[in-house]
This record gives C-alpha cells, structure tokens and sequence, in this order.
C-alpha cells in the first residue's frame, strides 16, 4: 500500500564525466504529483536540497559535491541517501563511482582494476535450492572473497535485490 502521491522511481549517480556532480532524478506518480516539493538529503556529503516536480511528478537531478569518498573494491564507501515527499520517504545506500573503459582496460574512478571474478547462479549448495535471503547472499559472496575475488557475474537471470545490496557493501563489482 502507498500514499496517495508516492516516489515511483529515482535514480542518483555520479556523473560519467564530472567527478563532483551527483545527477539523477527523482519521478513521483499518484493524484496530486505536480508541483509537489521533493527532498533530497544526504548528511555526510552535507547535501540538502528541495526541489519541485514539473506537471508529470518528475525532477531532473544535478547536484554538486566537494569531498566525496569513490566506491571501490578496496574502499567499499556508502552514502545514506534520503528521498521525500509530502508523507511519501525511502532511504537507500549509494556508493558513488565512475566505470569506464579504455581500450581493453577497464577504469574504476579513473584508475585501472583488475577483475578477478566468478560466475555466481543464485541457489544455496548446502541445502539446494533458491538462495534468496541475506544469508544465502552473504554465503556466496564470503565464498567469493575468499577466493579473490573483486567481481561477481550473476548467473542468467536477474538474482534477488540481496545479491545487489550485499555486493556493494563488500566491495564486489558486478
């Protein structure tokens, strides 16, 4: 069940080619979506901005930042980020990076990485299965990591939300 105006849909990211630019957006859906005000705040970066969706709900996202820590397979860093609006508020964890490539390197905040990876299906060996929980998730990433591993491929199909949340916090690529 959600509010009668709701946040549908955000994304929030640093920007391909400014390393001290966030940008993104932010869509509202529901009755009264229009001219609603929508909060973004996130207190380590000392970011809090109001804004105002246009006649669809939707706000187009371009925020500077001074001193922010990179995400990466070493230095695992997550941001509390905070979206609201009128009674309608999510909390995320986001580690801001850039991914590019050049030539056949690829590029993590501008510096070279190398992956050392494995491919990953999305089921628990020890009780057969689906792997679903957090648990599940944290098994098969500690697996991961005790190999040497910076990069996971996820198997197929699209795996449980828990892998995606799980691998940021352990500093796995995906």
């Amino acid at each position: 069940e959600v509010k009668s105006t709701f946040i549908e849909d955000y994304m929030l990211q640093l920007d391909k080619t400014n390393d001290h630019l966030l940008t993104g957006y932010v869509q509202l859906n529901g009755t009264q979506k229009a001219n609603q005000k929508i909060a973004l705040s996130i207190p380590e970066l000392k970011v809090d901005k109001e804004f105002t969706a246009d006649e669809t709900g939707r706000v187009n996202l371009s925020i500077p930042v001074k001193k922010i820590n990179y995400w990466s397979d070493v230095n695992p860093k997550l941001y509390t980020v905070e979206f609201s609006s009128g009674e309608d508020q999510l909390s995320d964890k986001i580690g801001f990076r850039q991914i590019a490539t050049n030539g056949s390197d690829i590029l993590l905040n501008g510096q070279k990485v190398f992956m050392k990876g494995i491919c990953i299906h999305e089921e628990n060996v020890m009780r057969g299965g689906r792997a679903y929980s957090m648990e599940d998730a944290k098994m098969l990433f500690g697996w991961a990591k005790e190999l040497g591993c910076n990069y996971v491929r996820l198997a197929h199909y699209p795996h449980n939300e828990n892998m995606v949340r799980l691998a940021d916090e352990m500093g796995i690529l995906l």
